[in-house]
């Protein structure tokens, strides 16, 4: 059996959400112990809440929607690069990444936030614009960052756009915490939600052998 590494956040009520999400939130709608037949749960959530990922349609208003995107981008070879020290990634930052990297997943300081209070932090380390565009030169199909958006906290959306425009798929919320940096085998299947811009997942890192 392969060691696995759970890089998803577990979702819970008050999960770190970006400002004006709907969150996350779980009720149960039948109870054994209230009469019913079955425990039944019922959610309601943001599908960019905690660990999710992202197709073009959600800054592309003409962009291709989550259920178009191939399957065979979610699972495969990885590269994790560790960047501790990071308060921003461009393409400095992005310079030793192995030529031939399919997926690539980001870790920096952002991972720890995951692990303290719940409030949202407007400090995490995200992409610039350039840095999009290094990632996409590179051929990269998807990236992977370790809090909720790619992008930097008050730039605008184009950093988003690039790397959509450039046929990347985007991995917002994981916890690389646990990843030392290197290389793994991801698997982080979405929902098959029809015409949906995005989904969450359960990301996992399956370790080299």
């Amino acid at each position: 059996m392969p060691e696995l590494i759970d890089i998803s956040v577990r979702l819970r009520e008050d999960i770190p959400t970006w400002p004006g999400s709907d969150g996350y939130r779980i009720r149960q709608a039948l109870a054994i112990a209230r009469g019913d037949e079955a425990n039944v749960s019922t959610i309601e959530m943001d599908v960019h809440c905690g660990t999710h990922v992202e197709a073009p349609r959600h800054f592309l208003d003409d962009g291709a929607t989550l259920d178009s995107v191939p399957l065979d981008v979610f699972i495969g070879p990885a590269f994790v690069l560790h960047l501790p020290d990071a308060d921003s990634i461009g393409p400095i930052e992005l310079a030793s990444v192995p030529a031939g990297t399919d997926r690539l997943l980001i870790r920096t300081r952002n991972s720890a936030l995951w692990h303290g209070e719940g409030a949202f932090r407007t400090d995490y380390v995200g992409l610039t614009a350039a840095g999009a565009g290094s990632i996409v030169e590179q051929r990269i199909r998807l990236v992977g960052v370790d809090y909720l958006s790619v992008q930097r906290w008050g730039d605008d959306p184009e950093t988003h756009r690039i790397l959509m425009r450039g046929g990347v798929t985007i991995l917002e919320g994981i916890d690389l915490s646990a990843a030392a940096a290197g290389h793994y085998r991801l698997i982080c299947v979405p929902l098959h939600l029809a015409g949906s811009e995005a989904s969450p997942v359960r990301a996992v890192l399956e370790v080299a052998s």
